[in-house]
Parts: C-alpha cells; structure tokens; sequence
C-alpha cells in the first residue's frame, strides 16, 4: 500500500474516533499523541546531520554548494513574502468577517524567537550543542556544513572519516524510513486527539468566515499558485505530480501542526517518489523548513487583519498595510526557530508590536490555535519541499521516476 494512503486511512480512522470514542478531558489523550507523534521526527537530527556533511562535502567537490544555499534560502524568503502578500489581499477579498470580542481572560500563548535569541543558538559556544537542538535544526545542519567544506582539506587523510559518515547517513535513511512506514499509528491518535480537542471547543462555529477566507486562499496557493511556479521553473515537469507525491508529509503536517514532525516522511518521499538526490536535499530541506514557513505567513496575515476588523470598523490604512507587509513575513522567518509554534504565536508578537490596544487581541483567536496550526503546518510542508525538488531540478540533481514508482 502506497505511504499516502496509509496516512489518509489512518487519518480517517482518527476523526472517526474523536466523534465516537469519549475522550473526557483530552488531556491524557492529547499528552499521548504528542509523545506518539515524535516517532516522526525521532531520527531526524542525526539524520541530517550525517546526511548535510557528506553533501555538503560532495556539493563542494563540484562547486555547487554555495549556489544550493543560496537558491534555498532565497527561494524560502520569497515564498514567505508572497504568501504574506496572498493573506493580506485574501483577508480583504474573501472578507473573514468581525469576530465576537472574547471575555475571557487574557493568557500567554509564547513569543517569537528573538533576533538575537536566533542568532545564539546558531553561532554557539560550543558547536557540540548544536546536536542536542532538537527543536531548531539550522544550527546542526550549519555545523555540519562546515564539517563536509573540512572533508576536502586533505581527502587522504579524511577518506575514513567520509566513509563513516556516508554509512551512517544510509543507516539512519533506513531508520528514519521505518518511522515512515509506522507513523500512521501515531496519526490515528493524533487525529483522534485534535478532532476531540475541537468538537469540545465551544466558538469554534464563530471563526467559519475567517476558516472559510483560508481555506479559499489554501486551495489558491496548492492548486494554482504553487503549480504555476513549479511550471515556471521546469517547463517539462508535471507540478501537479509533484504535489501528489508530496500528499503523504502533508498529511502529517496537518494532522501534528508540527513543521518537523513530517519532515521525515518529506525527506523520503523527496528521494524515492521525486528522485531528489542526497547531494542536494540533504542540504536544501534543513535550509527550507527553517526559512520556509510560508503557510504560516499566510494564516497570520488574514488572520490579523480578522483581529484588527473584530476590534474596530475604521478600516486599515495605507501606514498599517505597509506594516503588516514587512512585519508578518520577518515574524515568519523568526518562527522557523520554532517549528513546534503556530501562527497564534506569531499573532501574540504582531498584537503587542502594533500596540494601539491590541496588544492582547490575540486572545480572540485562541480558540482557533489548533486548527489555525494545523493548516499553516499543510502549507509550510508543501511549500518547502517543494523549494528542495525546485533548487535539485534546477541544479540537476534529479532522477526523474514514474508515477507508477512513487511510494
């Protein structure tokens, strides 16, 4: 049976449960499905770090390791201002509608990264400690960078080196691969989790309006957008098949709200159903989750415009679009140190930058975290690996397979 499907089913399965099964609290249901959930990410960090110095050591051979960089990283940033741009015109076409105003009480849901903060944790003290960073990969894959440009110094005398990592790198794929084929348990639980956690919630029915705008400007992006770029960049491609050998990593996404917890199953279904080479993937996907979270941009963006709406009927002005322009992509990119936190995080940071007593109108939304999470999480997924199949097509780094041949 093809990953997909098992995750679709197993997903299914999940929603189903949540309706049926009494989940009292959910809160030793919902603890559960986060520990179960890890098994997606379990061997991702010595994964890539393996996996990011044996190509980054292949990639400098052919000098070509600066140019897999750059295009990533590029590539990420513009497609989190594009999006940004896509939430703020959808907030305004698609009209998400006044919020209730909320009485309960003002709580805090986290902030965002620092500038400096970032800047700690990947420029340590001792680089050791970045393979300890389970929730920010740049760091590990920034040090393993420099471990591969070492390799060349002398091959002679790094040849074993070099051969022990290749070999782990191909024994944690195997790893990480059996995760893939098992997570569709832990998406039964989680599924189960989420969907209990949101028929107990209450107001969920008021936020169908600001759902629906998202939902619209989803379907924009995933189905016309990012086929058309895709198209852009190789004329002789397929974007549509791309994106449906990216269905399986998608579905974790939502299913987690998690950006890492898919990863796995992206970097697999990257290599074996779009013939992505190690080279470049290895390099490109720690590069994109963590200055890729596009979907994010997009949910933050209209649904900061639903707050301010909710809060006053004078309108946005040309100052605060302008704002929001330049203010929901940085706090996007600073969010990638972060995968774990949602567009309700990145909303508590614009409500207390913009001030003017906002400061605590995220609270009208705090009800919608999970489900806000769970589809800025589809987007980043899809969004990001394809920036990684984008960067190894245009550098040649593709084996291209058939449709028939996709896991």
């Amino acid at each position: 049976m093809k990953i997909w499907l098992k995750y679709l089913i197993a997903t299914i399965v999940g929603v189903a449960a949540g309706f049926i099964i009494p989940m009292g609290d959910g809160n030793v249901i919902d603890a559960v499905a986060v520990i179960t959930m890890n098994i997606g990410r379990y061997a991702l960090l010595p994964l890539v770090f393996f996996s990011v110095a044996i190509a980054a050591f292949e990639l400098h051979e052919e000098r070509r390791l600066h140019r897999v960089w750059l295009r990533t990283v590029g590539y990420s940033i513009a497609t989190v201002f594009a999006l940004s741009l896509v939430g703020l015109a959808g907030a305004f076409i698609f009209s998400p509608g006044r919020i209730p105003l909320s009485t309960e009480a003002t709580t805090s849901v986290g902030t965002v990264p620092a500038v400096l903060g970032v800047l700690a944790s990947v420029i340590t003290p001792d680089a050791l400690s970045t393979l300890s960073a389970f929730d920010f990969l740049l760091p590990a894959a920034i040090f393993a960078s420099i471990l591969g440009l070492a390799f060349a110094f002398d091959k002679a005398a790094t040849k074993p080196v070099v051969a022990l990592f290749d070999s782990l790198s191909r024994i944690l794929w195997q790893i990480n691969s059996f995760f893939v084929e098992v997570l569709p348990i832990p998406l039964i639980i989680a599924a189960a989790a989420r969907t209990a956690t949101m028929v107990r919630t209450p107001r969920l029915a008021v936020f169908g309006p600001l759902f629906a705008a998202i939902g619209i400007e989803t379907a924009f992006v995933v189905l016309a957008l990012l086929p058309l770029a895709i198209w852009l960049i190789d004329r002789k491609a397929n974007p549509y098949k791309t994106l449906f050998a990216l269905t399986a990593p998608a579905i974790a996404a939502a299913i987690s709200g998690h950006t890492y917890v898919q990863a796995g199953a992206a970097a697999k279904h990257l290599k074996e159903s779009l013939g992505v080479r190690r080279r470049s993937g290895a390099v490109s996907l720690p590069l994109a989750l963590a200055f890729g979270r596009s979907g994010t941009a997009m949910v933050t963006a209209t649904a900061f415009v639903a707050i301010l709406n909710s809060y006053s009927n004078l309108g946005l002005g040309s100052s605060a679009l302008l704002w929001m322009m330049a203010t929901v992509p940085a706090t996007a990119l600073l969010l990638g140190a972060a995968p774990g936190a949602g567009p309700i995080v990145a909303l508590t940071t614009l409500c207390a930058s913009y001030g003017r007593g906002f400061e605590s109108g995220y609270i009208l939304l705090a009800p919608a975290a999970l489900p806000l999470a769970m589809i800025a999480a589809f987007i980043d997924a899809i969004c990001s690996a394809c920036i990684v199949s984008a960067v190894a097509s245009i550098e040649g780094y593709v084996q291209v397979k058939e449709l028939r041949h996709f896991i």
